[in-house]
């Protein structure tokens, strides 16, 4: 079976024949979804095209063409599967905004996966085969995992050096942001964690240093995390991950990330979003985000922060102050616009020139402006040693800030 599988890209990050691929090359990697997907084809031709970095052409020679579809991707979406209408190829749409979609997709979409394709893959496979593909598939909410196929993207355009893996699938993100989080959408309550054998098996299988932890939060299960990274000490490899604020309540948990290898961790939006509107007014609420800040870093970890904020109106000039007052490493920041049912939707939020303190891009801009990034690299190989500082916090600084510049709106 022949399938063609393609990642839709923002606007802004479309490639341009002629021109080099937009974004920073750190942060162009392989589409994670449509990799776990490539690795339950071991026997059919599975073809990635990525619009980041190639240009999307009809093609009748294969069975089937999926498309995969984040938030805010829409119109991308829609010119990919009107590309493929007159060669009456069928085309799949699935992704976290298919799935948000639910019973009101647009008119143009014709056949769509609500839920993880992997959970229902088997069945989209023999309907393709027999010309069959049906209009909608419900996808189980039951978590699995299968691991990305390795050597899917093109090596120079793309980095195909990214190494990521789950311990737990499953959603742990506050609920207030739920909505805007594909596992849950895709699995709503339920959790899958996996056995340690497993995990163990699978990073001695990635031949990289670098690993990329997407659990959503380290703290709901303290205990299984302390007993894995006890374990995974031993492999000698470098981890992100990510974090609640809870994280503070477990500091022997802290201590073993740093002596296992963990660089960055990355807090969600408990973090921040309970207390901002308090620490932007209480000088003492500033300084103990501070502090807690300054605690990790003392234990050699780099710290982000994941912030998700109205897009209509905040004081984003005095967020941006307090931001680098309590001295955060990194920031990834969402914009939200309130929707008729309560919920917010994320809205893409980007650089252009004259940018003025009350817009929302103000706070990327001022956080990871030059002179408050040279600032932060000279001070922080005190805490966190000048490895880190080389490897991890210059790179990625400068990799948010050209994605920023270049008009991105993510990460």
């Amino acid at each position: 079976m022949k399938i063609l599988a393609v990642a839709a890209a923002f606007e802004a990050q479309r490639f341009t024949r002629g021109y080099p691929p937009k974004g920073a090359w750190l942060f162009l990697r392989p589409d994670l979804e449509i990799s776990r997907l490539a690795n339950l084809c071991p026997n059919d031709l599975f073809v990635y095209l990525d619009e980041r970095v190639d240009i999307i052409e009809t093609n009748a020679g294969f069975d089937l063409t999926l498309v995969r579809v984040d938030f805010n991707q829409e119109e991308s979406a829609r010119l990919i599967v009107e590309k493929f209408n007159p060669s009456s190829q069928p085309v799949l749409l699935f992704g976290p905004q298919v799935t948000a979609w639910q019973n009101r997709p647009p008119d143009w979409v014709k056949n769509r996966v609500l839920g993880d394709i992997t959970n229902i893959w088997d069945k989209i496979r023999v309907d393709a085969l027999n010309n069959r593909l049906q209009p909608v598939y419900l996808a189980p909410k039951n978590p699995n995992y299968t691991p990305p196929r390795s050597g899917l993207a093109k090596p120079i355009l793309m980095n195909t050096n990214y190494q990521a893996m789950f311990f737990v699938r499953g959603c742990a993100c506050p609920k207030e942001f739920r909505h805007l989080c594909p596992e849950y959408l895709y699995y709503q309550e339920n959790v899958l964690m996996r056995s340690k054998e497993e995990i163990i098996g699978e990073v001695l299988s990635l031949p990289g240093k670098h690993i990329h932890l997407l659990d959503e939060d380290i703290t709901r299960r303290p205990d299984y995390y302390y007993e894995l990274f006890r374990l995974l000490w031993s492999y000698r490899r470098h981890w992100t991950v990510n974090a609640s604020d809870l994280i503070f309540n477990y500091p022997n948990l802290i201590r073993l990330l740093a002596k296992a290898g963990t660089k960055i961790i990355f807090l969600n939006e408990s973090f921040l979003v309970k207390r901002l509107s308090q620490a932007l007014k209480q000088e003492s609420v500033a300084k103990h985000l501070y502090r807690q800040v300054k605690y990790l870093q003392s234990r050699r970890l780099l710290v982000g922060a994941k912030l998700t904020l109205p897009a209509t109106t905040a004081p984003y000039a005095a967020i941006a102050d307090l931001l680098c007052r309590i001295d955060l490493d990194f920031i990834e920041i969402r914009f939200t616009q309130g929707r008729s049912n309560g919920q917010g939707q994320l809205v893409p939020v980007t650089y252009h020139p004259a940018l003025n303190p009350d817009e929302p891009a103000w706070i990327k801009s001022r956080f990871y402006a030059l002179n408050i990034l040279f600032d932060r690299f000279f001070r922080r190989p005190r805490r966190v040693g000048f490895h880190s500082t080389g490897w991890y916090l210059i790179p990625y600084s400068f990799a948010y800030r050209q994605n920023f510049l270049e008009g991105l709106p993510y990460p």
